[in-house]
């Protein structure tokens, strides 16, 4: 009798173990929820062996040692790898958006509120505008040919509020005499420049006869464009063929991107794999290189516009290791493609201690928004004044 309700209630508890599993893969409900998911598969696994005789019991027995070396190693990678800042947005600002891979869905006010989780501290609580054409939002002259920004969260403004943005602040220093657009996203690179301009997804906001195209890129977008990065599984991913990058889809798609995304929830995954899955190579390089020179060569033929890469370092030294490669030779091969190239890195503001990127989450600050206006407008009024002429009141009538 006791033989026989052990039995059961060794069976009950892989019924209970298997939901347990289920809910907590399926519903992610806090952030150690992967390493109660290695438990519970060891506890399963282990209860198995107990029932299973011969080969089956030493399979499962096998399959036990590993999930407990998973249970281990999970359990490390929570107190001694990485641990993400908790950010929290509203729905609607990140959303499947075709062509870019995500963005915002609706226009409208976003409060994003960035935690760190050692400490509980807020690093950034900011409002986003959206509006009604999916951009941030940007207060300029409202109509006339635009100065058009491309690039990721540093040009996005990703914890900042509307006024602090990069486009928003050239905007302001100009009187806000010229039309600017704000196309950047969070975790944009130069496939999403290239993709959008091939698309054509915003020619009728952008408008005829643009004055000019400024993308804020750096070579840590390489790792972008290679599909290395786990914040951008559903970006377009582009592979050189006959010597131009060829559109092929999106990063990760089906079971692969499915895979990819179940990877990316553990803390052992995080903090034993993903830095050298992150690392870059020659090729790697090679392809962030000639997807933003298409960017600019397609900028030229079809929208007849000059591009300006607005280069704001911050790579660590050793990215690029390796590769072949250093940022002035990638930058170098930015003007051989036609782009002028301009130096934002603020390395003097850095070197003297100033405030450049938001405490403990690695964007820029207000500041250094201001700082690398005032250099591209300082290089517009000496190189290209013709961009920062205001539009004549009959354009905008018109």
């Amino acid at each position: 009798m006791t033989g026989r309700i052990s039995l059961k209630l060794r069976a009950v508890a892989i019924v209970v173990l298997i939901v347990l599993i289920a809910i907590l893969e399926t519903r992610q409900p806090f952030g150690v929820f992967r390493l109660i998911t290695f438990g519970a598969v060891f506890l399963l696994l282990a209860d198995l062996v107990s029932l299973l005789r011969g080969s089956w019991r030493d399979f499962a027995l096998m399959l036990a040692s590993l999930a407990f070396g998973l249970f281990l190693i999970e359990a490390a990678g929570n107190v001694w790898g990485p641990r993400d800042p908790i950010v929290s947005s509203p729905d609607g600002l990140y959303a499947p958006r075709p062509v870019l891979g995500w963005g915002p869905s609706r226009a409208g006010r976003f409060v994003s509120e960035r935690i760190d989780p050692g400490t509980g501290a807020a690093l950034y609580r900011a409002t986003y505008t959206v509006d009604s054409n999916l951009l941030r939002q940007t207060e300029s002259c409202e109509k006339g040919p635009a100065v058009v920004f491309f690039g990721c969260s540093f040009t996005f403004g990703l914890g900042l509020n509307d006024a602090d943005t990069l486009p928003q602040l050239l905007a302001d220093s100009i009187d806000r005499k010229v039309r600017i657009l704000n196309l950047a996203f969070a975790g944009y690179g130069p496939h999403q420049f290239l993709s959008e301009l091939q698309a054509g997804i915003f020619d009728s906001v952008i408008g005829p006869q643009p004055k000019l195209f400024v993308f804020v890129t750096a070579p840590w977008h390489a790792e972008r464009t290679a599909c290395r990065s786990r914040y951008g599984l559903n970006a377009p991913r582009y592979k050189i063929e006959n010597g131009q990058p060829i559109l092929k889809g999106v990063c990760y798609e089906g079971l692969g991107l499915r895979f990819i995304e179940w990877l990316a929830a553990s803390a052992g995954y995080r903090w034993l794999i993903e830095p050298y899955w992150r690392r870059v190579n020659h090729d790697d390089v090679e392809l962030y290189i000639q997807i933003t020179v298409a960017a600019v060569k397609l900028a030229k033929t079809k929208y007849r516009v000059p591009v300006i890469i607005l280069d704001p370092g911050w790579e660590r030294d050793d990215y690029l290791e390796g590769t072949g490669f250093t940022p002035g030779a990638v930058n170098q091969r930015f003007r051989e493609g036609g782009a002028v190239v301009i130096d934002a890195t603020l390395d003097k503001e850095m070197a003297a201690g100033v405030t450049l990127n938001i405490p403990g989450d690695g964007h820029p600050t207000a500041l250094a928004n201001r700082l690398r206006a005032s250099i591209l407008k300082n290089y517009l009024e000496q190189n290209m004044p013709e961009v920062l002429a205001a539009t004549p009141l009959r354009a905008q009538r018109d």
